[in-house]
């Protein structure tokens, strides 16, 4: 069966990776760009998680998992297995699984709730793409042509976008105008992007005064 698509705020989250080689760094490299609060549970790390470490970026425990040291784990919202051990992983990702606490495992399978997806990022708009483990490389493929669709500037236009949507809940208009004119907006922005043009200044005189943007009543992402 497939995977559920679910977006989680990590700002914060206390995060514990158990490892410090390849796939912990991997990991932890994206986790960062979401604001997790990481703590690595490994004797040894890669350089660039030492330097992370010496700046303070994440919290460093030198000292392999242990089975006394489980309920260390308790702290977490979600717990990387991604020791060199595979018995370290299986024993944490049994404990994790018996108590609720997320956890993903270096190979995926039985003992993982969740997988990590493939993302293309432009700011706020972020896209994950999954074959629920099956074929990573149809993942990859799949990024790349979507990272080719999807140009740069589309953060800047989120940005942009929430500004509008702001007004327009605030000019009386109605949900069904509010998505009209927003939807005006965007299809305008993109025509004047993609021909390589400035975004022009006085949209509003094609628009009524005091409005900024929604489409779906104010309560969608």
């Amino acid at each position: 069966m497939a995977d559920f698509p679910l977006f989680i705020k990590m700002d914060g989250r206390k995060v514990m990776v158990i490892g410090g080689g390849s796939v912990a760094l991997r990991k932890i490299r994206i986790l960062m760009d979401y604001g997790a609060d990481i703590r690595i549970i490994s004797g040894e790390v890669r350089d660039e998680l030492k330097m992370l470490a010496e700046a303070g970026r994440l919290e460093w425990q030198k000292e392999n998992l242990t089975k006394k040291h489980l309920s260390e784990l308790d702290e977490a919202f979600l717990v990387i297995c991604a020791s060199n051990d595979e018995t370290v992983n299986v024993m944490a990702a049994n404990y994790c699984q018996r108590r609720h606490i997320l956890v993903d495992c270096a190979k995926p399978g039985e003992n993982s709730d969740f997988v990590f997806p493939s993302v293309v990022r432009r700011g706020n708009v972020v896209i994950g793409i999954s074959t629920s483990g099956g074929v990573p490389a149809l993942t990859r493929y799949l990024r790349e042509k979507i990272e080719a669709l999807i140009p740069e500037w589309y953060g800047e236009l989120e940005i942009e976008l929430c500004q509008k949507r702001r007004e327009l809940k605030m000019s009386g208009l109605g949900q069904s105008d509010r998505k009209k004119y927003l939807r005006q907006w965007i299809a305008e922005e993109e025509k004047i992007r993609e021909k390589g043009r400035e975004p022009y200044e006085n949209r509003n005189e094609e628009e009524p005064s005091g409005h900024g943007a929604d489409g779906n009543g104010g309560g969608g992402h």
